[in-house]
């Protein structure tokens, strides 16, 4: 016989992707502050898919018994396993590996039936305490048994879900301690469901469960009651209430102390002040990240989440380049050294590519080797803070977002080894320039208008933009940071930032001092600068222009000799085969002087005649 549906209810959708979506909502409407991890999704979905189709009866007393007294279950069963494994042979052995599932399942069917159904009573028990101590008395399980290493290669190799067994640990203990909130999350996305309480969700009844409804009648006023308390241990879960400090190691914890120490040492009127000097004409973005740094001087941020930004802008505005002279910045202040890594977006267009970020799964090309997050938190878990910076993150697949939003909710991944990666002290800023196109920033300039009105509009345009192409759990998880559109002005102070760089390298090297003229810099700038991509152009225009011609031409007018130069390389190699000693001074002292050109001028004045640019030797008496 199967189960008839009454006329007029709806049965929603089980299959996978649907479900998550209306779980995910549910978990928005619950709590809009906090995100649900996919770990997560995949463990509701799979509560409701199975108990929603399981018809044997789970609360036996035997199992209960057990839970609600945890020695015993512990201690007097799983224990005596163990110390007999070696004479277990068969149906004995099969009983011991199915432990944790057996209890798990009854955990499963507990969060199914309070959440979903309403109950919160079984045979005298409170469902969500059994619930609770189930999912506890599953991790213990799992733990003490994998201590076996025969048992822990067969749960490692037989395990559904693909998490190390100390990460399914973990995940057990954390379904333990926010059962409520998961619970809370169910009632919610059967409630959303539809508008009509007769058209919510029809879940398959098991031995002695009765329907929902009269179970609701039942239960009157504790209802209420029970989702007042569940939604105020929501509210201390959301908080997070100091649990960071419980789940960091040793040397997390003094990592970020030190991050604090550090950051209260600083001052930030002085960084932002450095940092508006290189990164030109942004001072809302460097503002607003200069105001984020107060919150780890103040000890008050989450130790166990990593600080992330979003930085969204035009091309060619300074979006990378501010996170470069921050990392300068902070390595020169403190005197340490910031481990720092480069996500490129454009390489990570096929879900395979994510490989290479922890390192290809087992029975895969290349899967002895470590992923690229592995090789970077080897140093970055050494060091207070670091920075990983993803690059065009709408240009990658949008599974390298889903990717990274478990470090950006937990703080730590797994990589193909099973070692679990945690990102605590680093600073993620992911880069963008979404909202941006062409035809929007042609649209941005007609109208009638003034510029700040045409800003605001752009904002908002951008706005909407993020939502509709990012996911709406990924947008709430970082600090959104916009950049402005770069004016010609500020092409032009870029435009002698740069050149002073190269000159004053010029001078400390060759004694050469170089000069530009008006003519050059105008041309210089219609070269580099366009309204579409800002002065991304200007630097490797400069550079060719001011660095790689001057180069050929001194070196072509080179008088130094080349003996002595070859004499001091035969020197260096000596020192290299021990021959000689090693004297790092004197060593820099002589290349340097070897290295130095000598063109018979001392200045060189770069101008522009409207065809090309020309280079003007200029010596001192000259001057004069």
């Amino acid at each position: 016989m199967g189960h008839e549906r009454p006329p007029g209810v709806k049965i929603e959708s089980l299959e996978p992707d649907a479900l998550a979506a209306r779980l995910r909502e549910a978990a928005g409407r619950v709590s809009p502050d906090r995100v649900m991890d996919d770990l997560e999704l995949r463990h509701l979905v799979r509560v409701v898919q199975e108990c929603s189709l399981l018809l044997k009866d789970v609360y036996t007393d035997r199992r209960i018994a057990r839970i609600m007294e945890p020695d015993r279950l512990v201690d007097r069963l799983v224990r005596r396993f163990m110390d007999q494994q070696p004479d277990l042979e068969g149906q004995e052995r099969y009983l011991i590996r199915r432990l944790p599932d057996d209890v798990r399942r009854l955990a499963d069917k507990a969060l199914f039936d309070h959440g979903l159904l309403g109950r919160r009573r079984v045979k005298g028990y409170d469902l969500a305490e059994l619930g609770a101590r189930a999912y506890t008395a599953a991790g213990e399980m799992l733990e003490l048994l994998a201590e076996d290493r025969r048992l822990r290669d067969f749960f490692r190799d037989n395990r559904l879900a693909a998490l190390p067994i100390e990460e399914e640990v973990v995940f057990l203990r954390q379904c333990a301690r926010k059962f409520s909130v998961y619970a809370e999350v169910l009632k919610d996305s059967e409630s959303g469901f539809a508008s009509d309480p007769e058209l919510s969700l029809v879940s398959f009844q098991g031995p002695g469960v009765p329907p929902s409804t009269e179970l609701a009648a039942a239960a009157g006023q504790d209802i209420q009651a029970a989702r007042d308390r569940d939604a105020t241990q929501y509210e201390a879960a959301a908080r997070g209430a100091h649990e960071g400090e419980a789940v960091l190691t040793r040397d997390q914890l003094l990592s970020a102390y030190e991050r604090i120490l550090l950051f209260s040492s600083l001052d930030l009127d002085m960084l932002d002040s450095a940092l508006q000097s290189t990164v030109i004409d942004q001072p809302g973005a460097v503002r607003a990240l200069c105001d984020e740094f107060s919150l780890f001087a103040a000890g008050t941020r989450d130790l166990r989440r990593p600080p992330a930004y979003f930085l969204v802008g035009p091309t060619g505005v300074g979006k990378n380049h501010l996170v470069e002279s921050l990392g300068r910045a902070l390595a020169g202040l403190w005197k340490i050294e910031i481990p720092t890594l480069t996500i490129e977006g454009p390489n990570y267009t096929y879900p395979s590519d994510i490989n290479e970020l922890r390192g290809a799964t087992r029975g895969f090309i290349r899967s002895d080797e470590e992923g690229i997050l592995t090789a970077f938190h080897e140093r970055s878990s050494r060091a207070p803070l670091s920075i990983l910076l993803i690059d065009e993150v709408e240009k990658a697949h949008p599974q390298l977002v889903t990717f990274f939003l478990s470090i950006l909710d937990r703080g730590t991944t797994t990589d193909n080894r099973g070692n679990v990666l945690n990102f605590s002290n680093c600073m993620m800023f992911f880069t963008s320039n979404l909202g941006y196109s062409d035809a929007q920033q042609d649209a941005a300039m007609v109208g009638f208008l003034d510029g700040d009105q045409r800003e605001t509009v752009a904002a908002q345009d951008v706005r909407r933009e993020l939502r509709r192409r990012l996911k709406p759990e990924f947008v709430n998880r970082v600090r959104l940071i916009h950049f402005d559109r770069l004016k010609l002005a500020s092409a032009q102070r870029i435009l002698g930032l740069e050149f002073d760089r190269i000159a004053r390298r010029y001078e400390e090297v060759h004694g050469l001092r170089l000069d530009l003229d008006p003519d050059a810099r105008e041309e210089l700038i219609r070269r580099g600068f366009s309204d579409a991509y800002g002065a991304r152009r200007l630097a490797a225009t400069l550079e060719s222009v001011c660095n790689v011609e001057i180069a050929k031409k001194i070196r072509v007018e080179d008088r130094a000799s080349n003996a002595d130069r070859t004499r001091l390389i035969e020197w260096l190699r000596e020192v290299r085969a021990g021959e000689r000693a090693y004297d790092a001074e004197q060593m820099r002292r002589r290349v340097m002087e070897l290295a130095r050109m000598q063109p018979g001028y001392e200045a060189l004045s770069i101008g522009y005649d409207g065809d090309r640019f020309t280079y003007t030797p200029v010596d001192r008496d000259r001057e004069a």
